[in-house]
């Protein structure tokens, strides 16, 4: 399979998962959107040639049509009749022979179910939230929970180890 990779996010439930999220909602339903799009756009830039959409159930409430990109972020309202979850697996079928990598990211069965039988890779709601680690500096040593020391640092951490146990 060639072409984009792309991440589709079901919207609300996502919101409704991630408590840095769910709060947004005490300032209205659009503010919340608004809070995961911004989140989706910095996950984006830690993650290039990565392709976002975020999928909302219902019409969107403005004219314009059933799409908007608030911090870039292409986001797509479900026609009412279908709802977003039915929205999110007609994506993924879709996209399927045209991508080389369907990233899911819904705590809902539904979605989740159906949207792995299809050949997509599906991750939980937290999976947004996870920061990409930097690559160390050059001097510095790399561990694996993405926290660097330099090699000065790491080199006397070694000798007083050694010394402890020998």
């Amino acid at each position: 399979m060639a072409g984009p990779r792309i991440l589709l996010v079901d919207g609300y439930n996502v919101i409704n998962r991630v408590p840095e999220l769910k709060g947004s909602l005490d300032l209205g339903l659009q503010n919340a959107r608004n809070q995961l799009a911004l989140r989706i756009s910095r996950w984006s830039h830690e993650h290039p040639g990565v392709e976002c959409v975020i999928v909302f159930d219902g019409d969107i409430d403005r004219a314009g049509g059933r799409e908007e990109r608030p911090a870039g972020i292409r986001c797509v309202f479900s026609l009412t009749p279908h709802g977003g979850d039915d929205e999110l697996i007609r994506f993924v079928r879709e996209l399927k022979a045209r991508t080389s990598e369907i990233i899911v990211v819904s705590d809902d069965n539904k979605v989740a179910n159906n949207c792995r039988a299809l050949g997509a890779i599906v991750r939980p709601s937290e999976f947004i939230m996870a920061r990409k680690p930097r690559p160390a500096r050059p001097g510095q040593a790399s561990s694996r929970d993405g926290k660097s020391l330099d090699r000065k640092a790491a080199a006397s951490i070694d000798e007083e180890l050694k010394k402890k146990w020998g």
